[in-house]
């Protein structure tokens, strides 16, 4: 396995040789996106800690297990095969988990939002609606899509692994799949077929177990609670979970914690003498940054800036 160069950003770094393993992990920066190339076998778990920059990734496994722990709270599984998309915000953290004794055989591309942007050729800041709507819609993890890989996609994914040309002739190639490759991923989870089958019956049973998910998390939003452990509790498929929680709520089961985690750090800039640090702490963030940065995506406001606002 190959180190990256320098240059490339830090949130988006394959494994190292440092890693116990065998097999190749390779990383072709085009400039104005970047593209990784897995396929390897650990001989132990690798778990790797990356602060988002505002990136957007397309990812297609066709092997592999893997989870992604976001911000010290929610967990998502990646099992064999599986389509992601995942907009990581700045300063927001992810554990990423690779298991060992499995083939991780998989491509992602990876693109600066702005820069995805201006290849939809629009001036707004936010993400796309169509993307939003794909993003919401799924609500697993903070800004995180999942479907079942198209055929396509396994095509590209298996052009892309079994590209043997070199030099030039091959970045020309790879570029050139790697943008069909986005065009393609987004193409299938925007389309109606896709909205279809991301929505969910539920019955008067499913209502109840959902508003006992609602007050346990209300109760004990500092615990930070993986899906998996929720949906075991209330005996709950993790579809019926996450996708039942947002229809009945209208809000996510990670943005409906981390709102709770928000208001109560709010409270305590207000009526403590905490500094932002220790009060970062006290709601479960490591890093200050983070906090800070996750507060003011959700208030519009610094956490210092907090305490000198009135109370509403």
């Amino acid at each position: 396995m190959t180190e990256p160069p320098l240059s490339l950003p830090a949130t988006f770094v394959p494994p190292t040789l440092d890693m116990p393993g065998t097999g190749t992990s390779e990383l072709v920066d085009f400039g104005r996106l970047w593209l990784s190339i897995d396929n390897y076998r650990l001989r132990e778990r690798f778990d790797s800690l990356i602060h988002g920059e505002d990136m957007i990734k397309f990812h297609v496994r066709l092997s592999g297990r893997r989870s992604l722990t976001f911000d010290g709270y929610d967990m998502l599984a990646l099992d064999d095969t599986a389509t992601a998309v995942l907009l990581h915000e700045r300063d927001l953290p992810k554990i990423d988990h690779i298991f060992a004794h499995h083939e991780e055989v998989s491509i992602t591309v990876a693109m600066e939002r702005q820069r995805f942007l201006e290849y939809l050729d629009t001036g707004s800041t936010n993400v796309p609606v169509a993307l939003e709507d794909v993003i919401s819609r799924y609500a697993y993890s903070p800004r995180l899509a999942t479907a079942v890989p198209t055929p396509d996609e396994i095509r590209l994914a298996r052009e892309i692994l079994g590209c043997r040309s070199s030099g030039p002739m091959r970045k020309l190639f790879l570029e050139a799949k790697a943008l069909e490759f986005i065009h393609t991923v987004v193409e299938h989870l925007v389309s109606p077929a896709e909205a279809r089958g991301s929505s969910v019956r539920l019955t008067e049973r499913d209502k109840r177990q959902l508003q006992q998910v609602r007050e346990r998390l209300e109760a004990g939003f500092m615990e930070g609670t993986r899906i998996e452990d929720l949906a075991r509790e209330f005996g709950l498929n993790r579809n019926k979970l996450c996708t039942g929680f947002r229809t009945l709520f209208g809000v996510s089961i990670f943005d409906f914690a981390s709102g709770l985690r928000m208001n109560e750090a709010r409270r305590l800039l207000r009526e403590s003498s905490l500094n932002v640090s220790e009060v970062a702490l006290s709601v479960g963030y490591s890093s200050t940054g983070a906090f800070s940065s996750a507060f003011h995506r959700y208030f519009g406001h610094s956490p210092s800036e907090a305490r000198a606002l009135p109370a509403r």
